[in-house]
C-alpha cells in the first residue's frame, strides 16, 4: 500500500544522493577492512569487486532505510562465500527492477494537489483501496532506486537461510546511520556471539 511515509523515504534519498554517494564503514572493521567497487556501466550492478586484507566469508546487502534489506550475495545456501585477500569479483543477484520514482512522485503529488486524503500508517483498508485506485504497489526493499549497498565480511560463514530469517520483512529506521546499524545488528545475530563482524557500505542510486 502506497504511505506518505515512503514518499518521504523517497524525498530524503533523492536530497541525500545530490551531494554525491555516501560511504560507511561499520563494525569491527579494522577486522578485514572490506571494500568493494561497482562497475561504472551498471546502474544495477551485477557484480562487484570486493577487497580485503585478509581472508573471510562475505555477504551482500541492498539496504533501503525506512523500508528493510535484502541479500543480494549470496542467492542461495550451497554458495561458497570464502574469499581470499586481494581483490576479488563477487556476483550480485537484485531480482526485482528498481520502480520509477520519478513516476511515483508525479502520482503522488497529483493526488495531493487534488485534494485526496493521504491514508494515515492505521488506516490499512483506506491504504489499499488508494493503492488499488492508483494503480502502484508497495514496493518492497529490492526495488528501490536509491539505497545502501552493504558488505559484510566475517571470519566464520554467514549462514544464508539464518541471515534470510533475520532481515526478511524487517523495517529499519529511516535515518541511514541508524538503518544500516540495525543490519549489521541483523548480520552479526547470525553468526556466533563474539565474532567480528566488519561492514562497508556504499550509497547506490539504481535510477
Amino acid at each position: 500500500m502506497l504511505q506518505l511515509r515512503y514518499a518521504l523515504v523517497i524525498l530524503a534519498s533523492v536530497t541525500a544522493c545530490a551531494s554525491g554517494p555516501q560511504i560507511r564503514r561499520l563494525g569491527e572493521y579494522t577486522a578485514s577492512q572490506p571494500t568493494f567497487t561497482t562497475p561504472a556501466n551498471q546502474k544495477t550492478p551485477r557484480e562487484i569487486t570486493v577487497n580485503l586484507t585478509s581472508p573471510a566469508y562475505v555477504s551482500a546487502l541492498f539496504v533501503v532505510p525506512g523500508r528493510g534489506a535484502v541479500i543480494v550475495y549470496p542467492n542461495d545456501s550451497t554458495t561458497e562465500t570464502r574469499v581470499d585477500a586481494g581483490q576479488h569479483a563477487v556476483p550480485v543477484y537484485f531480482n526485482e527492477r528498481p520502480f520509477n520514482r520519478d513516476s511515483m512522485l508525479a502520482a503522488i503529488r497529483r493526488e495531493t494537489q487534488g485534494g485526496t486524503r493521504i491514508p494515515r500508517p492505521r488506516d490499512s483498508t483506506f491504504a489499499r483501496s488508494d493503492s488499488a485506485r492508483l494503480g502502484l504497489r508497495d514496493p518492497g526493499p529490492g526495488a528501490s532506486p536509491i539505497g545502501y549497498l552493504l558488505l559484510v565480511a566475517s571470519p566464520t560463514p554467514i549462514p544464508y537461510s539464518v541471515l534470510r530469517h533475520h532481515v526478511n520483512g524487517i523495517t529499519i529506521p529511516i535515518d541511514d546511520d541508524e538503518a544500516l546499524s540495525t543490519v549489521m545488528k541483523l548480520v552479526k545475530a547470525s553468526v556466533p556471539e563474539g565474532t567480528r563482524v566488519a561492514g562497508y557500505a556504499q550509497e547506490l542510486d539504481r535510477s
